[in-house]
């Protein structure tokens, strides 16, 4: 009997070291050992800005501070981008948190357990940013103490508050509580980080069998997965230890982690390294050029850890790009320097112009004065500034422009006499006298009109040769009409020459008065001998056909 009892003794000594070293294995196969990163996250939205959440953990499984960190090299594809990334954390920018809590603060943990997991909340509740929500579901036994997802000071007033019970668990109904306040449209922000730290010994009052707790947590991890809620799990001595890779499961696929803890203290440890993963998250900040739309990417990270340590990330999945941002910096930097070297070209520019304006202006001015001594010296006409000849006395230019101004004019008025003539009925029989523009009988070989000086230039020009003046309205009046002496027509008084019948002069002289002697100053015309017409008594060269004044 006593033999007996020894070697009962003996046996349940051997169970509990066996026991306590399948604990210990079982610690050492869930702890890691190395220092490891794990991509949790590759935003390329913004493309090509690409951003990587990673959580770089030493072998304590703590978040690795990036001011620890000597030298990070991002991988696409295996190949190394030639690039410097921005390493920050989360709790360095401006995206918000909401995070809850799911703790049991039951009888099923002593006093001195519930007080150091009450310290370490109340620490990471301390820690909050303005723009961050905190929701706390604490179970006492009896019920869920609730603080809904609202200011971080809320939960610390619960959890202050909350004392246990009694000894049962509501895991499962606390957390169907926390997912529905997180998903609740009128509370959700965007942008926004969702997170839920679970402290559990995987116990429920109501739930035993592996198949309901199964379907839990498949519908837990259903619906963080679909909000992109991380769970992180603080198991603490599992009362059913094959429930142990369900929520292991539901930390890891949901981009949370898992952590295992056989004495209080390591419960509070746990709880600030997942909060430590979660504000010290690794935000790594980069520009990939050359991406494509529509490329598949995959993302690797290597880490130079101080002390030398070299640390290599898993492949991260392949990454899709759909749509590449523009990139308005680089473009508004562009249009910068264009714009001003367009502004620095208009003020070169200008100055140039001016300059050239100026130096013409000081040549044109000068070209006039010189124009101006010509004329004053009689080389430049001051009409039409062509330069004369030295025996021209006036702009042969000029006269021959205005002699073909009023052969035009001249003309025109003859061809509107025919039209108005034709318009009236009158059929003329004559033709008309190219000087003058009158109408000249059938008969006549010359225009009587420019003979008799009662033409274009009869009215008051000088008469032509062996043509009497006509005289004054008074003369005229007391002058004694005539009669032709051959066809016994009333002549003018200043006829020489009968303009009906062109009688002879011979046959006139006997009743005509004598003519008046003309004033011997008087210039006599000129006939071109090149052109046959008449030039004007003053004129020394032809300005008809410009003659030499030599041949005269």
């Amino acid at each position: 009997m006593h033999l007996s009892k020894h070697i009962v003794t003996w046996l349940a000594a051997c169970c509990l070291v066996l026991l306590t070293f399948q604990d210990a294995f079982a610690q050492a196969e869930l702890t890691p050992d190395v220092y490891r990163i794990k991509i949790d996250h590759v935003d390329v939205s913004k493309a090509p800005d690409v951003k990587i959440s990673a959580t770089f953990l030493d072998r304590r499984s703590l978040p690795v501070s990036p001011q620890k960190v000597d030298r990070v090299e991002v991988l696409a594809d295996g190949d190394v981008l030639p690039l410097s990334p921005k390493i920050t954390t989360f709790k360095d920018g401006d995206i918000p948190l909401d995070l809850a809590f799911i703790v049991p603060i039951s009888k099923r943990f002593s006093d001195k357990e519930l007080k150091e997991i009450k310290d370490r909340f109340a620490l990471i509740i301390d820690q909050a940013r303005d723009n961050d929500r905190m929701a706390g579901y604490f179970d006492d036994g009896r019920a869920i103490n609730v603080a809904p997802l609202g200011p971080a000071k809320d939960v610390a007033e619960v959890l202050k508050k909350t004392q246990p019970q009694a000894s049962p668990s509501f895991l499962y109904s606390s957390l169907e509580l926390a997912m529905e306040d997180m998903i609740d449209p009128a509370k959700m922000r965007s942008p926004a980080r969702r997170a839920i730290i679970l402290v559990t010994d995987a116990f429920d009052t109501y739930t035993f069998r592996a198949d309901d707790v199964q379907r839990e947590i498949y519908e837990i991890y259903r619906l963080a997965n679909a909000n992109d809620i991380r769970i992180y799990v603080v198991m603490y001595k599992p009362f059913i230890r094959p429930l142990i890779p369900l929520f292991e499961g539901l930390s890891r696929k949901t981009g949370g982690t898992y952590r295992y803890a056989d004495f209080p203290e390591q419960i509070s440890d746990s709880i600030n390294y997942a909060w430590g993963e979660i504000y010290g998250q690794l935000e790594i900040h980069f520009r990939h050029n050359g991406l494509r739309e529509g490329q598949d990417v995959v993302y690797s990270i290597e880490a130079m850890r101080e002390g030398g340590i070299h640390v290599k990330s898993d492949p991260f999945r392949e990454i899709r790009i759909e749509q590449l941002r523009f990139n308005w910096r680089l473009f508004a930097i562009v249009m910068g320097i264009i714009a001003g070297v367009l502004v620095i070209a208009l003020i070169v520019f200008l100055i140039i112009r001016h300059r050239r304006k100026k130096r013409a202006e000081e040549e044109a001015a000068r070209e006039e004065q010189i124009i101006l001594e010509k004329i004053e010296r009689g080389e430049v006409c001051p009409k039409c500034r062509r330069t004369m000849m030295k025996d021209w006395t006036e702009c042969m230019f000029c006269a021959r422009e205005a002699a073909e101004e009023i052969n035009k004019v001249k003309a025109e008025q003859r061809q509107k006499a025919l039209e108005e003539a034709e318009k009236k009925g009158i059929k003329l029989e004559g033709k008309i006298c190219s000087k003058c523009n009158r109408t000249m009988m059938p008969q006549w070989k010359d225009c009587l009109f420019c003979k008799a000086g009662i033409g274009a230039d009869g009215g008051g020009g000088k008469p032509k040769a062996g043509v009497a003046p006509m005289g004054k309205k008074e003369e005229k009046k007391e002058a004694a009409a005539r009669a032709c002496p051959v066809c016994s027509r009333e002549m003018k008084a200043h006829w020489q020459t009968c303009l009906f019948c062109e009688a002879d002069k011979s046959q006139q002289m006997a009743t005509a008065p004598p003519p008046k002697q003309e004033a011997s100053n008087v210039p006599q015309a000129k006939i071109c001998p090149d052109c046959g017409r008449e030039m004007k008594a003053h004129w020394d060269v032809c300005l008809f056909c410009e003659a030499n004044a030599a041949r005269h």
